[in-house]
């Protein structure tokens, strides 16, 4: 429910703010590119040049100048290009749908006819490769082979425990091991033994499975027509329409950026999440998406998104989101904060929340209003934006922030025309004093209780310096009453 309510809050921030950052977002057809208008396979090179899969053949984007490899070049004979994988020599992989898989080093085209017609490979559906350099070829209805420079092998589910040769997705993890999604269930093989997993077995939602991603920490990212899955040891975690935010259950893509977050393609948009709590749907009406259905999804090497749909091209989106929320000492939300990157602004909405788009490397700037004097950071300042931000909040406050040993964070809120000041502090209880400028003691409250209000109105009109002492020490501040 709290991921529902996030989702909820920030819906009205959608519109606001997609127009004055459509400059983020670019779309390419076949009328402003070289691409085919079906999506099939994306991939980005050491170089950052992205390779574009398509039903028209296979297109190369670097910087602003597009290539043209299409069904015409004769080295690249197949009108369909289903996958793109670059390996550790900058070789580009590409399967396809008759004639198997095709190796490209910028120059010279490899085939492997041969072997495509003795084992049957046709309808390459993807190339994984392992930290041995081995490539692991899903063909579809054909199962899963093996290939290590040399020597080719073949596994399907009449020769080995694989479950499906209908393979749709390999992903490899930290010990090496071939995480493989097909039509009925996933299989995982470490080169000896085979692990299958079902709905009939396991907590897998859906036997479908399209897509496989790995992150650092070596967990595992499964999109399934039943939803998003998480797998850590023995740890299942299912995300679908009933229990998060997720538009859809059926998860066609997946993709982490700089930060770690997740991109996932669906049949309803595409979404975001940070993997814990928070998500971002993003649909036509608030973005620059053609549409609702998207197959593929890739993130560049500097952070840019690309989602490949189905017959409306690709999109680009050359943004960082991030959002957060700004509220005052006591959790209130603050409106009209502005946030900035310099080149665009935002203000918080009635909920304190904002959203933006920036780009890459970008400095976001938070402007207090004239009744606020401190922020909590300080600085007010989120540096050098890599990836998806979520929660960026920030506390301002209208009082003035005291210094010493303590460690927890004392601010001093004045409300001098109102003849009172109050304290925030982390404490529930303190002893504060007020010591005039001889260094007498002029008032001590030995039993100050969080929030509560102090008269000042009849104390005399000298420069204080305001104790505040609690149990994690002692902070203090020069309070001038005039």
């Amino acid at each position: 429910m709290k991921n529902k309510l996030f989702v909820a809050a920030i819906v009205s921030l959608i519109n606001i703010f997609s127009v004055s950052n459509a400059q983020v977002w670019t779309r390419f057809t076949m009328k402003n590119s070289e691409l085919g208008n079906t999506i099939l396979a994306m991939a980005c090179d050491k170089k950052n040049s992205k390779w574009f899969g398509t039903e028209l053949g296979m297109a190369k984007l670097t910087g602003k100048t597009w290539t043209d490899f299409s069904m015409f070049n004769e080295k690249l004979k197949d009108q369909y290009v289903n996958c793109l994988t670059v390996d550790g020599n900058n070789v580009l992989w590409i399967g396809t749908d008759d004639y198997g898989v095709i190796e490209f080093d910028g120059s010279r085209w490899t085939e492997h006819k041969e072997q495509m017609k003795k084992l049957q490979m046709k309808f390459i559906s993807k190339i994984a490769i392992d930290r041995n350099d081995v490539k692991w070829i899903g063909v579809t209805l054909g199962g899963l082979v093996r290939y290590d420079g040399s020597d080719w092998k073949k596994y399907t589910s009449s020769d080995s425990q694989l479950l499906s040769d209908f393979i749709l997705c390999v992903a490899i993890d930290r010990a090496n091991r071939k995480w493989i999604g097909t039509n009925d269930g996933l299989s995982v093989f470490n080169d000896r033994t085979w692990t299958s997993y079902t709905t009939g077995n396991s907590k897998l939602p859906d036997n479908i499975v399209p897509a496989i991603i790995i992150d650092k920490n070596d967990v595992k990212w499964l999109g399934t027509l039943g939803g998003l899955v998480r797998i850590e040891g023995d740890s299942w975690t299912v995300y679908n329409t009933s229990n998060s935010p997720l538009p859809c259950n059926q998860v066609n893509d997946l993709a982490f950026d700089p930060s770690g977050a997740i991109w996932m393609v669906t049949d309803k948009g595409v979404v975001l999440f940070d993997g814990k709590d928070n998500w971002w749907i993003y649909k036509p009406r608030n973005g620059q998406l053609p549409d609702d259905i998207h197959r593929r999804v890739m993130v560049d090497g500097m952070g840019n998104k690309w989602f490949g749909s189905n017959m409306q091209g690709l999109t680009r989106f050359s943004g960082h989101p991030v959002m957060g929320r700004v509220t005052d000492d006591r959790g209130a939300a603050l409106a009209g904060v502005t946030v900035s990157d310099g080149q665009q602004q935002v203000v918080t909405d009635a909920d304190g929340r904002y959203y933006m788009e920036v780009a890459v490397g970008a400095t976001l700037t938070l402007t207090p209003t004239d009744d606020m004097r401190t922020f909590s950071p300080a600085n007010r300042k989120l540096n050098q934006v890599g990836g998806a931000l979520f929660g960026q909040d920030f506390v301002a406050s209208s009082g003035m922030e005291a210094q010493g040993t303590s460690k927890e964070r004392v601010v001093v809120n004045p409300f001098l025309d109102q003849g009172y000041i109050t304290i925030t502090m982390e404490s529930p209880v303190a002893e504060v004093e007020f010591v005039g400028p001889d260094g007498a003691s002029v008032r001590k409250l030995p039993q100050y209780r969080n929030g509560a209000r102090i008269t000042i109105s009849k104390m005399p009109k000298l420069d204080y310096t305001l104790y505040i002492r609690t149990d994690k020490g002692e902070k203090k501040l020069l309070f001038k009453l005039k």
